[in-house]
């Protein structure tokens, strides 16, 4: 099968169809936009832009990025651009700091999203054409997402992920070892490291010799402003990757080591708890269900995103 992975991060299309690829061999897995649009196209939006980066409760009945991921998606499920139909479109964004305690709003607004686009298709349809082909057309859209699109969330963030994998954050660059409350959830990331709640900055020399307005736009990502640096695995990454010449502070790359990292995910070790990374499990479920296999992973799916848990009305496969 065929199956395209819609992320909203550089690191995720970059790394995911390959560490996908090593969890469901004999399939294909790749990124869009593919690599060949990228590459014929400058001024291609790439990635996709998440919309989860605000609090999501406010983009209620607006048109925002979540319509961009559902449009995207759909023209790939549906095969334009020239290129043969996805026989699986899996969209995944994280869910993001701001939106950690209500993954039912996100939810809600992309199922709002889908019923705008199809919503678009009725009112984009010529007069002309008879009822019959207008209704055709619609149909053939609606069931595109509803068979072959899926919405997953990264919890909080996809570097979240990395630290289920006992060598995740050695991949990604970190000469340090994490300190994390113990038997935690790594989508209920927390830190238990005193000198990483203590770090101000003042050792970072590069960054302290920029002018005023490189230091904000290089401000090292554990100091940035509202950054709660406790639950948030990705500044947690770059302190652990800290290097004092660099002028963010920090080694960690996302596209670099963060994407070596992800591609080389230990799937097993994320997996360890059948209790634990419930939305990350939902999209592996997810996959496998669209290939008529088990689970390589049993356990508990977060049920906002599971499959199994699709409400009657959905409109894309698991929501």
């Amino acid at each position: 099968m065929r199956i395209a992975v819609l992320p909203t991060g550089r690191m995720e299309w970059l790394a995911l169809p390959s560490a996908l690829n090593r969890l469901f061999p004999g399939h294909h897995f790749y990124s869009l936009p593919t690599q060949t649009e990228v590459e014929s196209n400058k001024d291609i939006e790439f990635p996709v832009p998440s919309f989860t980066s605000c609090d999501v409760t406010g983009l209620a009945g607006r048109y925002c990025a979540a319509d961009k991921l559902i449009e995207r998606a759909a023209g790939a499920a549906i095969g334009d651009r020239g290129q043969d139909p996805a026989d699986l479109v899996v969209i995944l964004d994280d869910l993001e700091i701001a939106n950690l305690n209500q993954p039912d709003a996100v939810i809600r607004i992309v199922r709002e999203a889908a019923q705008r686009y199809l919503g678009s298709l009725a009112a984009g349809i010529p007069s002309k054409l008879s009822e019959n082909i207008r209704s055709q057309h619609q149909v053939r859209h609606a069931e595109a997402l509803r068979e072959r699109v899926s919405f997953h969330l990264a919890k909080p963030m996809i570097e979240g992920w990395l630290f289920g994998d006992p060598q995740g954050h050695r991949r990604a660059g970190a000469q340090r070892s994490p300190q994390l409350m113990a038997a935690t959830d790594h989508e209920c990331f927390v830190t238990n490291d005193t000198n990483y709640d203590a770090d101000l900055g003042t050792q970072c020399s590069r960054w302290h010799a920029l002018s005023e307005q490189k230091k904000r736009k290089c401000c090292p990502a554990w100091l940035k402003p509202g950054i709660h640096r406790q639950i948030h695995p990705k500044a947690y990454l770059s302190w652990l990757c800290r290097d004092d010449g660099e002028r963010t502070c920090s080694g960690y790359v996302e596209t670099k080591g963060g994407a070596a990292a992800l591609a080389a995910l230990d799937w097993k070790a994320l997996f360890q708890s059948n209790s634990h990374c419930g939305f990350a499990r939902a999209m592996v479920h997810d996959i496998a269900h669209a290939l008529n296999i088990r689970p390589p992973f049993a356990g508990l799916c977060s049920p906002q995103t599971d499959v199994g848990c699709a409400p009657p009305n959905r409109l894309l496969r698991n929501i």
